[in-house]
């Protein structure tokens, strides 16, 4: 049986290096493939084959360490790899550290946050050699918090009520905690506040809690 033809297809590396750090190059004869100079960086593309853009990016940064080993930067820092075929795709799966999501360019980069509807932003974080940053990151949502409106009831931003109960109490000894609180929030159905203290009674919530906040001073 024949082997299966793997298609490969040819994917851009772009190195944005310092003027300086080109001419360290040179010296060493480590000469980059028609390198042009646009203000004070010099430009260079190579072009590497691969059967996708996740197996590009870890072929081309293979390449980019063993040639340069650190002398022209970092690798997050220099270097951007396009995406020709559109293989970049914000989705339910995405993740930002995949290698298929690294060292984007500025035209993918742009793209995927857009289509992340406000759920990606650049990275700016500066990163280190062995903590390079993703190209995007999920954008940090502010967490909303219920508010009291009576004795361990509080509402949502929503509206929803709920009544906090102690499933397990802290229990100290001599100032040690030994054991942790741990606390649950019980939905009501009820809409206002006089209905649910109401509802609370109705479903012994408030015995629950009691029942369990007292086994805190039965083993003390």
């Amino acid at each position: 049986m024949g082997k299966v033809l793997q298609i490969l297809q040819p994917y851009e590396a772009t190195l944005k290096i310092a003027y300086d750090d080109y001419f360290k190059l040179l010296y060493r004869a480590k000469l980059l493939p028609k390198a042009r100079l646009v203000g004070n960086h010099f430009i260079a593309r190579k072009v590497f084959r691969a059967s996708g853009r996740k197996t590009a990016v870890q072929k081309i940064v293979q390449w980019f360490w063993k040639n340069f080993k650190g002398e022209v930067g970092l690798a997050h820092k220099v270097l951007t790899i396009n995406d020709p075929y559109n293989e970049v795709v914000y989705g339910a799966g995405f993740l930002c550290n995949d290698p298929l999501n690294k060292y984007l360019d500025k035209e993918t980069t742009v793209r995927v946050i857009k289509l992340s509807n406000g759920k990606l932003m650049q990275e700016e974080r500066k990163g280190s050699i062995h903590h390079p940053p993703n190209s995007v990151k999920r954008v940090k949502r502010r967490r909303k918090y219920n508010r009291n409106i009576a004795p361990r009831v509080s509402i949502s931003s929503t509206g929803t009520l709920y009544y906090r109960i102690t499933l397990i109490p802290q229990i100290s000894r001599e100032g040690m905690i030994i054991q942790k609180r741990k606390i649950q929030n019980i939905r009501l159905d009820a809409r206002e506040v006089d209905d649910a203290l109401k509802e609370i009674t109705e479903r012994g919530l408030d015995q629950i809690n009691e029942k369990n906040t007292l086994r805190a001073f039965k083993v003390i």
